[in-house]
């Protein structure tokens, strides 16, 4: 037998010989026991990660076991082993091929030697942004890199995170001429080291866990990793410089044993597996929040922060067209539909109609971000199939902003120098909307607003005024809430957000109580980002108040709540809708069990009666694989959308031409329309851009699924 086969048989039986042990420790990962009155089956399930307890993905995984146990009835019991106390990544993945462990989180890289496609992920300079990336992890270039786990043994559920990969070294990096001659650590992936090789350094694999070192005495010049990795192995402290790249990606992939899942129950893996996809935008949140504190922690150290200019990153695009001809033969199938839908994002063809999307997509009200867009995509595809609209086909540009309107301005004058631009559509934060309105009427930009509710929006002194608005306006949003309020409470508090969103609804409330003689117990406010509001929640209880009118935003909503949930009296909540366009519902879901909280909504999926939304729920269905209204997130979003984008295209096809101002003046000259939320007759005038009025709401509350339904 030849020394080379003989090594291979020894390291087959250590592996299996390892694997065996640890088994031997954790047997039974699945045990079916008899509890309660009901005499339910539980199923214990082990869970085995390689990240620390205070990461993004560890926070993840805990929230994923608590709404499966929420879900289950408590049917569904998992333990968490985190930070390799199982064993290392490869150890843990044989250990769920065999089903001696039900879930795994490896990172991407780990599981090519199983799927070699998995490289593609670690492909340079190949996404430009989140948004495209997240298109083709949850569409079908995602899907078929999970399938490709299952004749392993394993069920590729969804990609978790843990971001994108940014460059650290002892000097400045602007172009790849700048990493010439620089020894650079890289873990032992082909890929990457071909990479490094295109730029003109010396690429040196070396162990992570000995990484620090070999930086600190100088055997390497830099490396590249994600910023949770670069903090937590403290490599931003023997480094003079990071260099925010964002050049490639390092997921995570959730993974159960497929031996395990195909031994439940249906309902069991229904459960498991919705769940690991549905959180998959919550843990990409988290990493990005951990992100931004993660830079103040390099820069605080004294470490130099610089970030890649568009120009610069062309040019390491430009560097890498060899590495990803190297990854071809491996995937020639998934690179070529992923540069395809880049090509998309990126070209504008001249037989398009361009709509943009300007809204958060991945930050903290990123559901709601989401939800226009395929209210979007579910009218432009109904109105491509029919043609389009001056015989072109309409498309979606859409950028993120993350809720900072420094970000949308940007965004608004990415958009402003489109060729067949003729509206671009806002998101859920009004402060971006008010700061938007500048260029937007300097531009000749149509602004259609599917969700931020500030009257200011709309009423904002321009003329002509290029922004249209169907959804709530605070100004009736106000006597709404106080009306809604005074059916069972006498003593109303308010809780806002301190900005003008918030002053827009005081005044709102205000107003209307005057006229009833009333006015608020209590007014608390507090600021985005707060963490705490127990002091606001007290002197609230203070003035005895009965009920308390809230205007919050999903992240500060789920503070307020957990805080509320914690005190001995529980007053009750009617809130505005800000609080439903991000993952409130999964943080919350256990003290909505104690606490009362009820919201105002403009539409539900769950009692439509009509034809036209009877087809859309059909569609949504078909284009997003699921099969309840009530799973249907965020639908005020998405109904909005819907109908904001029929409304436009009439509008385009009444002018006759692409000419902005020429289509503004058609919006304003539609007749009716029979939309999802209502009919309209008509939509808009030359004195009113709000399409919806105070007879167009209703109060909402979550049931135990999340779902949103008609109080």
């Amino acid at each position: 037998m030849k020394t080379k086969s003989i090594l291979g048989v020894i390291l087959i039986v250590i592996i299996i010989g390892t694997v065996w042990m640890v088994s031997q420790k954790t047997k039974n990962p699945v045990v079916d026991s008899i509890v309660g009155d009901q005499g339910q089956k539980v199923y214990h399930l082990k869970f085995g990660h390689d990240m620390p307890e205070n990461s993004a993905q560890h926070i993840s995984a805990v929230k994923f076991a608590d709404i499966v146990n929420y879900k289950s009835k408590g049917s569904i019991k998992i333990k968490i082993f985190p930070n390799q106390e199982l064993g290392t990544d490869q150890l843990m993945i044989e250990m769920a091929r065999v089903g001696e462990l039900a879930i795994i989180l490896p990172p991407s890289a780990k599981m090519s030697t199983l799927v070699p496609e998995m490289q593609l992920l670690d492909l340079p300079f190949l996404f430009p942004s989140r948004e495209e990336l997240y298109e083709m992890l949850d569409g079908k270039p995602g899907q078929m890199l999970l399938d490709k786990l299952k004749p392993h043994g394993l069920i590729g559920v969804a990609v978790w995170e843990s971001g994108f990969k940014q460059f650290t070294a002892n000097k400045e990096i602007h172009t790849p001429k700048d990493f010439k001659n620089l020894n650079i650590r890289t873990m032992k992936s082909q890929t990457i080291m071909e990479q490094f090789k295109a730029f003109g350094a010396n690429p040196i694999p070396i162990d992570f866990q000995e990484t620090y070192q070999a930086l600190k005495d100088g055997v390497v010049d830099g490396q590249e990793n994600p910023l949770a990795s670069i903090v937590g192995m403290k490599f931003h402290e023997v480094q003079s410089h990071v260099i925010i790249s964002n050049h490639a990606y390092l997921a995570q992939v959730i993974v159960f044993s497929r031996k395990i899942f195909e031994s439940l129950p249906r309902d069991i893996q229904e459960i498991l597996y919705s769940t690991a996809r549905e959180i998959a935008p919550f843990e990409r949140n988290e990493v990005m929040a951990k992100e931004i504190e993660f830079i103040k922690t390099i820069q605080a150290s004294g470490t130099y922060v610089y970030t890649l200019t568009p120009e610069e990153r062309r040019s390491f695009h430009e560097a890498s067209k060899n590495v990803v001809e190297h990854f071809r033969p491996l995937g020639s199938e998934l690179l070529s539909m992923v540069e395809q839908l880049m090509k998309q994002k990126q070209q504008e063809v001249e037989n398009e109609i361009i709509i943009g999307l300007n809204a958060d997509l991945v930050a903290g009200s990123a559901l709601s971000g989401q939800a226009i867009k395929r209210g979007m995509e579910l009218a432009i595809t109904e109105i491509n199939q029919k043609g389009g609209v001056l015989g072109k086909q309409i498309k979606i540009i859409s950028r993120n902003n993350s809720g900072i309107s420094a970000h949308g301005i940007d965004n608004m004058k990415y958009f402003s120098k489109l060729n067949n631009l003729v509206a671009v559509m806002c998101g859920i934060y009004s402060p971006i909307a008010l700061a938007e309105l500048e260029i937007i009427h300097k531009e000749k930009l149509l602004f259609l607003d599917p969700w931020a509710a500030a009257t200011s929006i709309v009423d904002n002194g321009y003329k002509p005024n290029y922004v249209f608005r169907v959804s709530v306006r605070d100004e009736f949003a106000g006597p709404f809430l106080v009306a809604e309020a005074l059916k069972r409470h006498t003593k109303i508090a308010l809780l806002l957000v301190n900005d003008g969103w918030g002053k827009g609804n005081l005044a709102g409330i205000t107003k209307a109580l005057a006229k009833k003689n009333l006015a608020p117990v209590a007014v608390e406010w507090f600021n985005w980002g707060q963490q705490d509001m127990t002091s606001q929640l007290e002197r609230i209880e203070k003035k005895n108040a009965d009920v308390i009118l809230l205007v919050a935003g999903a992240s500060e909503g789920i503070t307020i709540i957990k805080n509320m949930a914690d005190r001995s009296k529980k007053t009750p909540f009617i809130s505005h809708w800000g609080i439903t366009g991000g993952h409130f519902w999964k943080a919350v879901n256990r003290e909505l069990e104690q606490v009362s909280l009820r919201f105002l909504q403009s539409f539900s999926f769950m009692n439509a009666t009509k034809k036209i939304q009877q087809n859309l729920i059909e569609n949504y269905f078909k284009a997003y694989n699921i099969n309840h209204p009530g799973e249907i997130f965020a639908p005020v979003g998405t109904a909005h959308a819907y109908d904001l984008v029929h409304l436009l295209a009439m509008a385009i096809k009444k002018a006759g031409n692409m000419d902005r101002p020429a289509i503004r003046d058609a919006l304003e000259q539609i007749k009716a329309y029979q939309g999802v939320v209502k009919h309209y007759a008509p939509p808009f005038t030359p004195l009113r851009h709000d399409a919806l009025d105070q007879s167009s709401f209703f109060l909402a509350k979550y049931d135990r699924n999340g779902y949103i339904i008609p109080d």
